[in-house]
């Protein structure tokens, strides 16, 4: 049988492929997952791919600060002698498509939006007729080179009927918490805002102007949920849905009421979930059917910034008092929350970096990290600095200055001090919002096992780092406005110190607590990662916060 790899990121199970390859066997075709998280399984992979060629490879595109890797191994087979044809897809590989299969001629197309059908189909013309099919043309969803090496497209692919997709392949052993399985899905594709610095909605643009937000029937979700409770021991489902709730509370509490009661009827009563939300989702009625029925465990909350300005820039659709407003609800219902700061952006002002800063200080029980806005292909913001003429790079990585001196001195400062903290292997801020994540488990599942003293000593954790935090970023302002550069070297070695200390102590209680977790409940989450391949803040900033349980 003809097999096609299928090449990402695995550190939790990736959709997009699953979907693909679900999609694929369906078809008649063996399609294998192969993981690419660090640089330890390039070789391996290679030696896979090689050692039993597939009809096709599909390299997974969708994080841009990935690309370089990915392109890496597509020169890497070739050199090793792989014959058969190599396609890329994926938000980046969509919006990069010409400069793609201008500069890499290891690849011989690229499949544009969402690729379910498309991939299929080129599996169908690369079995029959070879690397290099006739008939590109007449297959939408591709971008390939014609006859005399230019850059040619189809049409656009129609966008796949969601209640007509087969459930993703979930082959492999689930991710778990104290033996409670854990799994991904989503219950809609798309968004509807039009955040300037996104590139999803920019992507869900191309081929549903103006109507880029789909839902799937809450009873065909609550079919693969029980599908997954039943017969692969999942017991927490991790929406990924860039848009969980709808833009209206009335019909957003009746979409989760039907998904809660669908779920009672086929017996899923023993579960929980993690969501996303925007700060203007947060109302009370809505939350309460989150929380009570479909048991909500954490909830990401889209905050991203709090300042007037940064609102603007990015295109909340929100204003400062809604981030407060959805703070005080999941406060006062004791919901496990976090968030992200993009605490610079294009337009960021001294003023605007002290207003975020005194917004962590008041939200400091909820994990949370910050970042600089990145310039992603196919995104406005990316097209306005563009015109400005205001970035430097190329399409793998573009790259600029902030708004004012001031402001890049500021960020050069808090990256240099901060992270340690916030990105890379073992990054206290996402460790501890994994400790927390499997408390919030313990306490939903296990309750009677779990001290509240102990919960509470894990939600100390988030506060004494939240407020280390901001006392270090308000040092970093103070010293860029009293102060010229000279000296800025002693600076950094000094604060850095201190963070690194209060991250030494907090580590140790941290690690205590999940010693005391392990010996009431069982093992949890891992707390600490390493070696695996994370981005540098000029990359990604803290995606993770929203990705990981």
């Amino acid at each position: 049988m003809a097999w096609v790899a299928l090449v990402g990121p695995e550190i939790e199970e990736n959709l997009s492929l699953r979907y693909l390859s679900a999609c694929l066997r369906r078809a008649g075709f063996s399609a294998e997952i192969l993981r690419f998280d660090t640089e330890r399984d390039f070789g391996p992979l290679v030696q896979r791919i090689t050692a039993d060629p597939p009809l096709i490879v599909g390299l997974s595109l969708a994080f841009q600060w990935r690309a370089p890797d990915f392109l890496a191994l597509a020169c890497t087979l070739r050199e090793g002698g792989y014959e058969g044809h190599i396609t890329v897809g994926g938000h980046f590989g969509t919006f990069a498509s010409r400069e793609l299969l201008t500069d890499f001629p290891e690849i011989d197309t690229v499949c544009r939006q969402e690729a379910e059908e498309t991939l299929v189909h080129l599996a169908e013309l690369v079995r029959a007729a070879g690397r290099s099919p006739s008939g590109l043309n007449e297959l939408p969803g591709l971008a390939y080179r014609a006859g005399d090496g230019s850059y040619a497209q189809s049409c656009l692919p129609r966008v796949p009927d969601l209640s007509e997709l087969p459930f993703p392949d979930r082959s492999g052993t689930p991710a778990k918490a104290f033996d409670h399985g854990i799994a991904p899905l989503v219950s809609s594709r798309g968004c509807y805002a039009n955040c300037t610095f996104c590139c999803i909605a920019a992507w869900h643009e191309q081929t549903l102007p103006g109507k880029r937000y789909r839902l799937r029937d809450p009873e065909s979700v609550a079919d693969e949920m029980a599908e997954l409770h039943f017969g692969r021991g999942i017991d927490v489902f991790v929406f990924h849905d860039d848009n969980f709730f709808i833009p209206n509370h009335k019909k957003s509490r009746e979409r989760l009421v039907a998904l809660a009661d669908a779920l009672e009827v086929r017996g899923v009563r023993e579960f929980g979930t993690v969501v996303k939300a925007r700060p203007n989702d947060v109302e009370r009625s809505v939350f309460d059917v989150l929380v009570d029925r479909l048991r909500c465990l954490r909830c990401y909350v889209g905050i991203e910034t709090d300042a007037d300005q940064g609102l603007s820039t990015l295109q909340r659709w929100a204003a400062p008092s809604a981030n407060r407003r959805a703070i005080e609800i999941v406060r006062e219902m004791d919901l496990f929350v976090c968030f992200n700061v993009l605490l610079f952006d294009p337009d960021t002002t001294m003023e605007s970096l002290r207003t975020n800063v005194e917004f962590m200080r008041w939200a400091p029980e909820f994990p949370f990290n910050f970042s600089r806005v990145e310039l992603y292909a196919g995104t406005p913001l990316l097209a306005r600095m563009q015109r400005e003429g205001r970035v430097r790079g190329d399409y793998l990585q573009w790259d600029y200055d902030l708004g004012s001196p001031e402001v890049e001195r500021a960020f050069s400062l808090a990256m240099q001090c901060f992270t340690p903290r916030n990105f890379g292997s073992g990054a206290l801020a996402n460790d501890i919002q994994a400790i927390r994540f499997d408390l919030s488990v313990a306490r939903h599942f296990h309750p009677d096992r779990l001290p509240t003293e102990l919960f509470e000593r894990g939600r100390e954790l988030s506060v004494r780092l939240a407020v280390d935090t901001a006392e270090g970023l308000t040092r970093i302002l103070d010293r860029v406005a009293g102060s010229t550069r000279r000296g800025d070297a002693a600076f950094v070695r000094e604060l850095s110190a201190g963070l690194r200390g209060t991250e030494t102590q907090i580590r140790a209680d941290m690690l205590a607590i999940a010693e005391e977790l392990t010996g009431l409940i069982g093992r949890g989450r891992p707390i600490t990662t390493t070696g695996d391949v994370v981005a540098t803040p000029l990359q990604r900033g803290a995606a993770a916060m929203e990705v990981s349980p």
